[in-house]
């Protein structure tokens, strides 16, 4: 079976000779402009699998990243897990490449740094990373797969001075487990299926902007959302910011009878990706849905005015604005 780091990009290269090979790397030769005019890094960025993710994977992981850094230029440290290595060896490899814009002064330089490690050798993993970074940025630690179990095991190493944490809950196998863990203070944990639902949740916000908060809470007895296989974490990253939203409303009810109200499923039919619907005792609803497109969300609604019918523009973020809306916002 191929390891994540055979599907990645770069050379190899002893473990010691990296940051040496990274510095001779990006000096000018015969008086030109050097590239490292071009590789301002901002921050740290560590990508790190788990046994889970296979090659296929890591390599989108790795190129949405590098789609990233782009345009938020950064360090990227990837982690990948071996079982072709023993006794506490490591194996890197060493990866670069220089985008040029519509222009010469348009270039970017990216560079990636790999590490092949065993994943029960955490201390000695963790005084590796902190050699490779770059010390003066801050650092970001995006998980993929790794066991929360294991994760326990690197907050007073990998992840000590880490300024925020990021996972998909839609990809791993249990996300609620990565909810439940008591993470180091002082590093925000971020999951990305949230930050994939900003256009869903700018889409619904802006319709029902257009109806008096008292209106929309006026009789609601129940608020469904479903999803696909595939976004399960979408699915209830919305709700949780339906249940926000509508916090104000609900204040001073009880408590059972505000969480019957609210319902999360799996969808009943094939063409179905996510929906969000509105159930009121008189009568009026609300119903969102993205249609199989991916990029429009058909609007029915009944909120007390006449009935409408209306198709609204909901574009998916690429896998690097999601990073970056995890990371920054």
């Amino acid at each position: 079976m191929k390891e994540a780091i055979d599907a990645l990009p770069g050379i190899d290269l002893p473990v010691l000779e990296v940051t040496k090979r990274l510095q001779e790397m990006w000096q000018g030769e015969g008086g030109s402009a050097s590239p490292s005019e071009f590789r301002a890094s901002q921050m740290n960025v560590v990508l790190h699998f788990g046994w889970a993710v296979s090659a296929e994977e890591a390599q989108q992981r790795f190129e949405s990243l590098i789609q990233f850094a782009q345009r938020y230029p950064c360090r990227i440290i990837v982690l990948c897990p071996s079982r072709e290595l023993s006794g506490g060896a490591m194996r890197a490899k060493l990866f670069s490449q220089c985008y040029i814009g519509h222009s010469y002064r348009e270039m970017c330089c990216c560079e990636a740094l790999i590490l092949a490690y065993e994943p029960e050798n955490c201390g000695h993993l963790g005084n590796q990373v902190s050699i490779w970074l770059e010390s003066d940025l801050p650092t970001y630690h995006w998980f993929d797969r790794v066991p929360a179990k294991r994760i326990g095991h690197y907050f007073d190493s990998l992840l000590v001075g880490v300024r925020r944490i990021i996972y998909d809950s839609s990809v791993e196998q249990d996300g609620d487990a990565m909810e439940r863990l008591d993470w180091p203070k002082g590093g925000e944990v971020v999951d990305l299926a949230e930050a994939r639902t900003l256009p869903v949740r700018q889409a619904i916000g802006q319709y029902l902007s257009g109806f008096p908060v008292e209106e929309i809470c006026r009789s609601l007895n129940l608020i469904r959302v479903q999803y696909c296989a595939s976004w399960t974490g979408e699915g209830r990253r919305l709700l949780e910011w339906i249940k926000s939203c509508l916090s104000e409303c609900e204040q001073g009810k009880d408590d059972a009878a505000l969480e019957a109200k609210y319902e999360l499923s799996p969808c009943r039919e094939d063409s179905c990706l996510l929906t969000l619907e509105f159930s009121y005792e008189d009568g009026r609803y609300f119903r969102w849905k993205v249609l199989s497109d991916q990029k429009t969300a058909r609007i029915e609604s009944s909120l007390g005015r006449s009935k409408e019918l209306v198709t609204a523009q909901v574009e998916a973020l690429a896998p690097e604005q999601a990073i970056a809306e995890a990371l920054f916002f």
